[in-house]
């Protein structure tokens, strides 16, 4: 061979491994790279520059992982899998926790806090201008990307509805694993519910203005999606949308007014319902859920997407910023505004009905402003709250609904249907309480998952206020078991 080939050869393959070598890992290049720069600016004081550009990104999985530090505060730096404070002025300990929870693995605001006093020794609860502390337990320097992540698709949901301190207790890792090996895979989780506090933090003007959010219960959201994401659980966050009593009790200029009066209406009643027709109020829990969206939920719901139904209904004075128009179309245009929003960034939405709508009378339905035809075009899946205890006794021939689960999920389901002219799908809130039923036990719930089933319904949902679900874990037990049988 010509030496001059020989040449360009050798060269040739000697570049061909070392493109090899940096492609394959490129990781280690990168987070070596990062680990130097993080360790320069921790020794002399950088920390004005820009944290984004110190992290670890594989390049083979752009775009399902994101950078973990993008966004710390002012005077958190990461170098590795270690994550540092150097307090820029006087901090309290309870402040640093809030800041930098959601860059650990830390699910409550107090266990965060106990590490940061104890490892660091600090006392009094304030971390002084100039110390150095270390956070625990702090994430890798990429993590999944929960937005891109998103399941994508709505699956045919066994779920469990949570309340926010459920979903934000200690123990919701371990209660997920429970869920999961019982066959549950999706919960639905109180973002804000009608007492209106907020269970997750929240950047929302009218939440600051307010002082809505009160820390909430739910103090890693980023950690909680993640977790149910790991373990192929699909996340529902509800919004109780126009029932909001803290909104109501913080901004008269939410409240529904009187026309007789000229003052708030029906101030008496334990229902503070804010007015649906209210751009503020809408843009509020728009912006809730568009929060959500980027969060990386899968699916947005809405509960109290209606107006009220008790009290003096004609008395009711509305201040209809969009225009005057009936409660039908007011509820059907909030719904098509929040859908365009969520639409646009990937996640669902979801919406709660009175389960009497679906019989489609007059009078429920200009109540309430919940028209099934007009509503589904703008959402993803309907859910009506079709607990047979709910609906008035010698309705549809029955003296006592509540004992006759089969019929009313099986025939609410099927008008729903009927309604939307399939085009959204359905997805019935099942009762497992007691209230009104002669014998509530696991063989109640699974009458009721067979109407589901029947109805050609896609999944159903589990709703017990204190969260309380034996029956549903026994009758889902006897369902697999029978499953495995055949």
């Amino acid at each position: 061979m010509p030496r001059k080939l020989r040449y360009f050869a050798v060269t040739g393959a000697f570049t061909l491994i070392v493109l090899f070598a940096v492609s394959s890992n490129y990781s280690r290049i990168v987070y070596f790279n990062d680990t130097v720069k993080s360790l320069v600016i921790r020794t002399f004081g950088l920390y004005g520059s820009s944290s984004d550009a110190v992290s670890v990104i594989s390049s083979d999985k752009f775009k399902k992982y994101r950078k973990t530090y993008k966004g710390l505060p002012e005077g958190a730096l990461h170098f590795g899998k270690f994550l540092l404070y150097r307090a820029p002025v006087n901090i309290s300990v309870s402040k640093l926790a809030y800041e930098l929870i959601e860059y650990t693995n830390f699910y409550k605001l107090y266990d965060l806090r106990n590490s940061i006093n104890s490892l660091n020794r600090i006392s009094g609860g304030i971390v002084n201008r100039g110390e150095i502390v270390y956070i625990a337990r702090s994430l890798p320097p990429i993590v999944s990307d929960d937005v891109i992540n998103r399941t994508g698709r709505i699956i045919s949901t066994r779920g469990l509805y949570l309340t926010g301190e459920s979903a934000g207790s200690r123990n919701f890792t371990e209660n997920i694993a429970k869920m999961k090996s019982r066959g549950i895979n999706a919960i639905v989780f109180d973002v804000k519910d009608i007492t209106g506090i907020l269970h997750t933090r929240s950047s929302l003007e009218p939440v600051r203005r307010y002082n809505l959010g009160r820390l909430g219960a739910i103090n890693n959201l980023p950690r909680l999606v993640r977790e149910c994401r790991s373990r192929g659980i699909y996340t529902i966050a509800r919004i109780a949308v126009f029932r909001d009593h803290l909104l109501y009790n913080a901004s008269p200029g939410s409240r529904i007014k009187s026309k007789s009066t000229g003052k708030d209406w029906n101030p008496a009643s334990k229902e503070k319902w804010c007015d649906p027709t209210n751009k503020n109020v809408q843009d509020y829990n728009i912006g809730l859920a568009v929060e959500m969206a980027k969060a990386g939920v899968d699916e947005v719901q809405f509960d109290y997407i209606r107006f009220p139904t008790v009290g003096d209904v004609n008395d009711a004075d509305y201040v209809f910023d969009f225009g005057r128009m009936s409660r039908v179309e007011a509820v059907a245009q909030f719904l098509r505004r929040a859908y365009r929003e969520l639409s646009a960034r990937g996640t669902f939405l979801s919406i709660d009905i009175f389960g009497v709508v679906a019989w489609g009378k007059k009078v429920d339905i200009v109540k309430t402003g919940q028209q099934i035809a007009m509503l589904a075009p703008y959402c993803d899946v309907i859910s009506p709250m079709l607990y047979p205890s709910h609906f008035n006794d010698n309705f549809d021939g029955f003296s006592k609904p509540g004992d006759h689960p089969y019929h009313f999920i099986l025939q609410g389901c099927k008008k729903v249907l009927e309604l939307s002219a399939r085009k959204v799908l359905v997805r019935p809130w099942l009762q497992a309480f007691t209230w009104r039923v002669s014998h509530y036990n696991a063989s109640y719930i699974a009458e009721q998952i067979r109407a589901s089933d029947d109805s050609g319904s896609f999944g159903y949902l589990f709703w017990n206020a204190s969260n309380r679900y034996d029956e549903v874990y026994q009758a889902l037990d006897v369902i697999r078991a029978s499953a495995v049988k055949k």
